[in-house]
């Protein structure tokens, strides 16, 4: 099957990109198409055939953006736009950031006083063999 789109189309397309960037603000999207019609002159295509080429032309193309209300003009002209999940994922991320350093900060004063208070030896604090048994057999018996 043959590709249905022709070469006026793009050039149509081109025209449109040209007036919106001459013009330099959105345009009703009958305004914009009506200039386009007027810079390529008379032809023997039906008019609404050739607005219904346009509109589709400028809706599949990345360089146009819906700016509201039938209103065009040029993606360039938009800010980045950033999805409401990306800002949650974001805002969310830093409170995780947030509360990872509180904790953090909660452990190493905890372990800080931990170490304050250290009076015997490392040695004595790993427990033996039998201290090991008589805290399982404790557990056991609870």
């Amino acid at each position: 099957m043959a590709n249905n789109i022709s070469k006026n189309d793009f050039a149509e397309v081109s025209l449109a990109y040209q007036i919106l960037k001459t013009a330099g603000h959105p345009l009703y999207y009958r305004e914009l198409i009506d200039k386009v019609v007027a810079a390529k002159g008379s032809t023997i295509r039906p008019p609404a055939h050739i607005i219904a080429e346009i509109h589709t032309q400028i809706n599949l193309d990345s360089r146009f953006v819906h700016t509201g209300k039938s209103t065009w003009g040029l993606t360039e002209w938009s800010p980045q736009r950033i999805s409401l999940r990306e800002t949650e994922e974001t805002a969310a991320a830093r409170q995780d950031d947030v509360r990872r350093e509180k904790l953090l900060a909660a452990i190493q004063q905890d372990f800080d006083s931990e170490d304050a208070g250290l009076t015997e030896e490392p040695a004595d604090l790993i427990e033996d063999e039998t201290e090991i048994e008589e805290d399982e057999e404790e557990l056991e018996t609870n």
